[in-house]
């Protein structure tokens, strides 16, 4: 969703040669330190069977894990966005699971489900490679970015043997107050003032009021009736009006909009980091920034930090436009930020070099 030309090339570049080099044999090649493996992993949630594949450094112990929760619009596992973490993350010892989300590339299963099913999603990899002998069942946890973050958030909240979660550009406000933020800033860069962004958000209230039980229906499709022509419409993430759910409770959109991720984050009592973009206009992160201060007295395991120069994918974008996000630019984005690199590797070494509680909790007194 985010680019300038100058980074794009930059990406391309450095993909070309990294691609180049992989596969063309040369003078000055060298074995790479770490030696990674990778194996298919099948598993299953339900009516749904996920496809993924876990990359391990080889290692003469068992090693640590992390589970990948995808963002919104890259839901398949070889997307550029985790490439960092399949690439990065075995290089300091730790291995890495991707996975095609829900009705997506090799996985099946309905795709539009609740963040709970998504979330049990995440779980039931952990699962599955906690068994593989090459894995530490007691350090397995979970990455996510974006709506991942959330996921990550609530698998770690409900997982009794989640051993950390790190969640990136995730918001502790609703799905509701995080869309009315990023879709005001959208009307903001396409050069759109003040009354149409009123009567945007007019249109969302009496939309999210419907789910909620606070007006009717014939209200929420008016209200959105009277903004369908303008030229933004379309970029809104808003149904039409026709297509507004005659009953409620068969809705996904109110059960999406009312998460409270503030609750599940303060239910989580093992290691958690939250990285956010400090040029981020898609979450609203001093607000998020806020809440987390009001949680750290009284969760020590709980670390927070703001990547200066960051956007919501943790690139660094000169001109951001929140473009929608094509395939073109999902192949194109990746992270770029120096900081977010040493925050995530460095945490991670840290948190994963102390002792698992239950491990602790099996030892002897007073060894």
């Amino acid at each position: 969703m985010y680019k300038s030309a100058l980074s794009l090339c930059v990406i391309f570049m450095v993909a070309r040669a990294g691609l180049a080099a992989a596969q063309q044999p040369s003078a000055w090649h060298a074995t790479a330190t770490t030696e990674v493996t990778s194996q298919s992993v099948t598993f299953s949630n339900g009516e749904a069977t996920l496809q993924g594949t876990l990359y391990v450094p080889r290692s003469r112990r068992p090693v640590p894990a992390v589970v990948v929760y995808h963002g919104a619009s890259e839901p398949l596992a070889a997307t550029p966005l985790y490439r960092h973490l399949s690439e990065g993350l075995p290089q300091i010892g730790v291995a890495v699971l991707l996975f095609d989300r829900r009705g997506t590339g090799a996985s099946t299963g309905k795709p539009d489900v609740a963040y709970q099913t998504l979330s049990d999603d995440g779980v039931a990899g952990a699962d599955a490679i906690r068994k593989l002998p090459g894995i530490d069942p007691a350090r397995v946890g979970y990455w996510g970015i974006s709506q991942g973050g959330w996921l990550a958030t609530l698998a770690a909240s409900h997982d009794p043997r989640a051993a950390f979660a790190i969640a990136v550009s995730a918001p502790l406000v609703s799905p509701e107050v995080q869309m009315e933020f990023a879709m005001s800033n959208r009307l903001h860069i396409l050069g759109y003032g003040r009354p149409d962004i009123d009567d945007m958000l007019a249109a969302r209230l009496k939309l999210d009021g419907y789910f909620q039980g606070r007006n009717s229906r014939a209200n929420a499709v008016a209200a959105l009736a009277g903004i369908e022509k303008r030229p933004w419409y379309s970029q809104m993430y808003l149904p039409r009006p026709e297509s507004v759910a005659a009953d409620p409770a068969k809705s996904s959109w109110r059960g999406e909009m009312d998460i409270d991720s503030f609750a599940d984050v303060a239910r989580v009592r093992i290691p958690i980091l939250f990285i956010l973009g400090a040029e981020d206009p898609w979450i609203p992160v001093a607000r998020t920034v806020a809440r987390l201060r009001e949680l750290t007295p009284t969760h020590p395991l709980l670390q927070f930090a703001v990547a200066p120069r960051a956007s919501h994918l943790m690139m660094e974008v000169a001109h951001e436009q929140m473009d929608d996000a094509s395939p073109d630019q999902v192949a194109a984005e990746a992270p770029q930020s120096p900081a977010y690199f040493m925050l995530l590797g460095s945490w991670l070494e840290k948190t994963l070099a102390a002792e698992p509680a239950e491990q602790a909790a099996r030892r002897p007194r007073g060894e």
